[in-house]
């Protein structure tokens, strides 16, 4: 008998119990879109092609989220390029052939850019206006007030909102507190990984940067260009991934590596690959990672290794103090250093309008959110929160998209299992991980399997 998938699983399980009456969104009145970066944008899209009315909101005054330098909120900095390559990071139209395999920023915002003016998204888009809060009406609709560039808030009525608000801002910055305060407490400058623009401002200086992973490497090594020496200090010891194997991206390769082979076998593969790319990590004067390579999120290489193996950039251990500017690190091994300035490469906070959490954490998130976007109590509330896996997670918002257009779709028709979804809201949601991040948190995902998963719902919710 054929093992059942992630959805067929959750479809097996009986309703959940449930005091609650899921009164039906008015589909006289459109829907909110929140936010025009690559979420927003797919989730315009999806609307659009479902034939759903819809308004979109974003408080810059262009789309691309983040990928806009300009924006005001954005965490972009200067010659920082996409993570995954152009093959897995697109909403549904290829990249241009002659653009190069990582997206420089500008690629991606023009990309984006493009995207939106061939949807013809930008007549349902109200630029430089940015949503201020919302509440439930009796009727079940959501009074929006939203606030243009002259201040002037005003109020407005909608059938439902799509948060698309990002993960990855100034606004959701994750600051540790007490290693900020007690830095500044000894007079060393502190600057989030999100504030960084250019290597230029840490010319001379003795740089501490803590964080090793995607952001925190990146800007290490580019201010080790500069810097009279660059630290690197971090809890966890990451895998260390090349970008490329064979001239293709390794995410690339990832995708079309053939699901049918045993996970042991593409494991041991990878790990040859990676080991003839970059080496063991003793050469590189860092400890073997105690988790296996896919149990959490690993860096891709973009310079780091040679910044490692030429001095530029010295690894060091968790920061346990930092008195009188002077850093004191885990492992007695590392002598203390003297440090001019602190930069915190410490991620981002999961942080959505109108969701209320058992907690802070990511998990906590996730459980808040069925199927990762769609709000447990409130039929007119969905998310479209980034899901993390190994490659481009922007055809995952497109996923992620036309679940939500088919819900509001079905809803709309009358279909019964919309109103069974909304009966179910309340289950556990479906594991999406597969065999891999075992020690991350939910929102990290097999994109196969949770791509799979999305399309079934669509499916089941037209049905």
């Amino acid at each position: 008998m054929p093992k059942l998938t992630p959805f067929q699983q959750w479809l097996q399980q009986p309703d959940a119990p449930t005091d609650a009456t899921f009164k039906p969104t008015d589909d006289s009145l459109p829907l909110l879109v929140v936010g025009a970066g690559p979420g927003g944008l797919a989730g315009m899209a999806a609307l659009k092609r479902a034939g759903l009315a819809f308004v979109g909101v974003e408080r810059h005054s262009g789309v691309g989220g983040i990928w806009d330098k300009s924006n005001a909120t954005s965490s972009i900095y200067e010659g920082m390029c996409t993570v995954t390559s152009r093959y897995t990071t697109h909403l549904g139209t290829p990249v241009p052939d002659d653009w190069p395999d990582y997206l420089p920023h500008q690629r991606a915002h023009e990309y984006l850019a493009r995207f939106a003016e061939d949807e013809q998204l930008l007549p349902h888009l109200r630029l430089s206006t940015s949503f201020v809060d919302a509440e439930k009406t009796p009727r079940g609709t959501w009074l929006v007030t939203l606030e243009p560039a002259d201040g002037q808030t005003y109020q407005e009525e909608f059938r439902g909102i799509i948060f698309a608000t990002g993960a990855h801002n100034r606004a959701q910055t994750a600051v540790p507190e007490a290693l900020a305060e007690m830095a500044r407490t000894g007079g060393v400058p502190v600057v989030h990984s999100a504030e960084y623009d250019s290597p230029a401002p840490f010319a001379g200086q003795r740089v501490l940067v803590v964080g090793i992973g995607n952001s925190g490497s990146d800007i290490a090594d580019k201010i080790s260009a500069v810097a009279a020496r660059t630290l690197l200090s971090g809890r966890t010891r990451p895998w260390i991934n090349p970008q490329t194997a064979f001239g293709v991206p390794c995410d690339k390769l990832t995708a079309d590596t053939p699901g049918w082979l045993p996970y042991w076998y593409r494991l041991s593969t990878f790990h040859v690959i990676r080991h003839l790319s970059v080496g063991g990590h003793r050469r590189l004067g860092l400890k073997r990672p105690r988790h296996s390579l896919n149990d959490r999120l690993p860096i891709g290489d973009r310079g780091i290794v040679e910044a490692i193996r030429s001095g530029r950039v010295v690894i060091r251990s968790d920061l346990v103090e930092l008195a009188q500017g002077t850093a004191r690190f885990a492992d007695p091994r590392h002598e203390p250093e003297p440090v001019d300035v602190m930069l915190l490469a410490t991620g981002f906070a999961r942080r959505y309008p109108l969701l209320e959490t058992a907690g802070t954490s990511n998990d906590d998130v996730a459980q808040a959110l069925s199927f990762l976007m769609f709000h447990r109590s409130e039929p007119g509330l969905c998310y479209l929160a980034e899901a993390v896996g190994q490659r481009g997670c922007w055809p995952v918002f497109v996923d992620q998209a036309r679940a939500i257009a088919a819900y509001f779709r079905a809803e709309q028709e009358g279909r019964a299992n919309a109103r069974r979804f909304d009966a179910r809201r309340a289950l556990e949601t479906p594991r999406f991980k597969g065999a891999l991040f075992r020690q991350a948190d939910a929102f990290h995902v097999d994109y196969d399997i949770y791509s799979q998963a999305l399309q079934e719902l669509s499916e089941w919710l037209a049905a």
